[in-house]
């Protein structure tokens, strides 16, 4: 009688130990779903952030490009394209077709033709900006902007198509944002 406890006794072990590892598996299977969400968000997240710094970025040049317009108006700049002085390296025609860089951040030459492609632009930790400044603070980024100014627009003297394009390289490769606006000289 002893005997057979002994082999009952080993077969139910060995139970526990199977039960223990399906156990295991099933608790396994469980929480890999909800990680393989969570990196697939994590990794999301990053491509939302850089397209949001992208837009802005562009968002950013469009507004500046209307402030100069503005103030040119404003001055008394009505006359011919006066109204877009200060905006000559974006304007683009036949013999020139690769835009500017815009620096909204200020500098002696905000505008600056982009002879061979334009530059990356740099980010100041210290201060929060985008820029093209040389200051040991600003960080290379991936993010290049492009500005081209079309005036006039058939032929209408008091009309221009402002069109920016970022583009940056980011977790899934290269990436490009392209905004639109047409601009009016409003006097």
């Amino acid at each position: 009688m002893s005997l057979n406890k002994i082999r009952v006794k080993k077969i139910s072990d060995g139970f526990t130990l199977i039960e223990t590892l399906v156990a295991i598996a099933i608790l396994s299977a469980a929480l890999a779903s909800p990680m393989v969400l969570a990196i697939r968000n994590v990794g999301v997240a990053a491509v939302s952030q850089d397209q949001l710094v992208a837009f802005y970025l562009s968002q950013e040049v469009l507004e500046y490009v209307r402030n100069v317009r503005d103030t040119n108006i404003l001055s008394g700049r009505t006359d011919g394209s006066e109204w877009l002085t200060g905006l000559e390296n974006c304007l683009i025609d036949e013999t020139k077709t690769n835009g500017c860089q815009i620096d909204a951040t200020g500098g002696s030459e905000p505008t600056q033709e982009c002879v061979s492609g334009c530059e990356p632009l740099k980010f100041n930790s210290d201060t929060g900006l985008y820029n093209y400044g040389d200051e040991a603070e600003n960080k290379n980024t991936t993010f290049i902007r492009t500005v081209k100014i079309q005036s006039p627009v058939n032929g209408n003297e008091n009309e221009a198509i402002v069109r920016v394009s970022t583009t940056w390289t980011g977790k899934y490769g290269a990436k490009t944002l392209d905004l639109q606006d047409n601009i009016f000289n409003w006097r």
